[in-house]
């Protein structure tokens, strides 16, 4: 009995020692990152001391930039050039969030659902430079630009086919439309889910609707305000053995009913090209 309770005494204190090494491990290598995290920041804050200061030079903060207003506001140009213009950092944008003034087209009491497409008042509208916009994850900085975000690509296109474009802007963590109207441009952020990763010529934008859906929808510039309407919307739920789900306009349609509205909607279309973000791509491709 004795040699059986020495044998139980070594077994609970072997299985301690291995745990305490075992976290002595993980504490180690959280403290590793920890100390290698700080020491790139220390980098970046020697970086910050001797860098040569910028008449552009701005700091991240938690509140949105904003701009009283910016040397070509007030100009007479056409939405191609004001749209130039704003992606120059020479035109100011108002800003429309996704809380009050970005709206789906569709029936509900949700304070973003919208029945119809109207022009809305300019009050209250964020004024902002393109290049200090920081709504996303670090924000539009032309400092330290391999450690902060910038803008990467844009499309040009006629979203809503009235016969002017607007601009699909994309960049690291923050994507944006901007559209002209009434002598202003309007920038608009929409979720992460519904920026496109395809637009077509007739304005469909293709993105993501969730892990195993897509959707393609057409957005609507307005004055003061933007709206998006789901045209069509796939829901691909056969690896979880549930049945997978067709949207026509918001209507429940079959498989075979879907793919030939698709065919029909941009069917032999190639999806425009992503042009990458810089002032000479600028001049040439955002034009009416």
């Amino acid at each position: 009995m004795k040699k059986y309770f020495i044998y139980i005494l070594l077994l609970v204190m072997g299985t301690v020692c291995t745990a305490c090494v075992k976290g002595s491990f993980a504490s180690t290598a959280i403290e590793t990152s920890i100390a290698e995290t700080a020491e790139r920041r220390t980098d970046k804050e020697q970086e910050s001391l001797t860098a040569p200061p910028s008449e552009t030079e701005t700091e991240y903060s938690e509140e949105i930039n904003t701009v009283e207003s910016l040397e070509d506001d007030g100009k007479e140009m056409s939405a191609a050039e004001a749209i130039r213009s704003a992606m120059k950092g020479k035109r100011s944008a108002l800003e429309l969030t996704r809380e009050e003034r970005f709206f789906f087209l569709r029936d509900g009491d949700e304070p973003y659902y919208a029945k119809e497409i109207k022009d809305m008042t300019a009050d209250g509208l964020r004024r902002i430079d393109l290049h200090r916009y920081n709504r996303g994850a670090w924000g539009i900085s032309p400092i330290w630009t391999e450690a902060w975000d910038k803008w990467e690509k844009f499309i040009c296109v006629d979203l809503d086919q009235d016969g002017t474009k607007e601009v699909v802007l994309g960049g690291d963590s923050i994507n944006v439309f901007l559209h002209y109207k009434d002598g202003e441009v309007y920038l608009t952020e929409p979720t992460p889910r519904l920026f496109p990763y395809e637009v077509y010529e007739n304005g469909i934008c293709l993105s993501e609707g969730g892990a195993f859906s897509t959707g393609y929808n057409r957005l609507y510039p307005a004055k003061g305000a933007m709206y998006v309407e789901s045209v069509a919307y796939f829901t691909d739920n056969s690896d979880i053995s549930f049945d997978s789900n067709y949207e026509i306009m918001g209507r429940a349609v079959t498989k075979e009913e879907y793919e030939a509205y698709i065919e029909e909607l941009i069917g032999g279309s190639i999806p425009l090209e992503w042009h990458e973000f810089t002032e000479e791509n600028i001049d040439r491709y955002v034009a009416d």
